[in-house]
């Protein structure tokens, strides 16, 4: 039992390391992690109502426990792992009302983050509407997806991340050390280059996005 508990977190997948580590990493934070698989049953376990489930979308389960999440306990969030990009499963998951959905093999600080985005509220977060306009293109921040006409484009987890931290402070110039802390987590240790990698490659899905290299520096988002 964790003392002054922020609450209970609901894991439910097959991979008995991954539930380790994970389990491990938000008992760190002060919340209640029970493990699940499939075999366990966890649709029983409803109404109980913790404060977010974290469901394994490449599992046979993954999906089923998030209908039943979102029909008998619907203001209850759910995080979506899964191993690999699948735009369907994306928008299948976004569309029965996950609140976020990020690939393995990812830091347990950016689960950790991610939690804290669904489950604290920032008042950072108020900056950001519903929907907005960035120069040819329109963001749906709750559902996290960029649309360039009606067509959307299929940004990976961290290209979201770093999308909404330059539309955050559009204008400003940011450190490659400021976006790495903000979208990989203060205890990634890498090379600075992973963001210069990350940068190409979200200009390449969004090819008219003005983003201006500050050489030696960072980048900045042009109004």
């Amino acid at each position: 039992m964790v003392e002054n508990s922020r609450g209970k977190i609901y894991l439910v997948d097959e991979d008995n390391s991954f539930c380790q580590v994970a389990a491990f990493c938000l008992e760190q934070e002060g919340w209640q992690v029970k493990s699940f698989a499939a075999q366990d049953s966890p649709q029983s376990y409803l109404n109980d109502h913790p404060k977010l489930w974290i469901l394994d979308a490449d599992s046979t389960i993954g999906f089923d426990m998030l209908r039943c999440v979102k029909k008998h306990t619907p203001n209850v969030p759910v995080l979506l792992t899964a191993d690999r990009e699948n735009l369907i499963d994306r928008a299948l998951g976004l569309e029965l009302g996950c609140q976020d959905m990020v690939l393995k093999p990812f830091s347990p600080r950016e689960m950790v983050l991610r939690v804290k985005r669904i489950l604290t509220n920032e008042p950072e977060r108020d900056l950001l509407r519903s929907e907005d306009s960035l120069q040819d293109y329109v963001i749906h921040w709750q559902e996290r997806v960029v649309l360039d006409g009606d067509q959307p484009v299929p940004l990976t987890s961290k290209e979201f991340l770093l999308l909404e931290y330059l539309y955050r402070y559009r204008g400003a110039a940011l450190s490659r050390e400021q976006i790495l802390e903000q979208v990989w987590g203060e205890g990634y240790y890498g090379s600075e280059r992973v963001v210069d990698d990350l940068v190409r490659r979200m200009r390449r899905k969004l090819g008219r996005l003005r983003v201006e290299t500050l050489y030696g520096f960072g980048y900045r988002l042009s109004m």
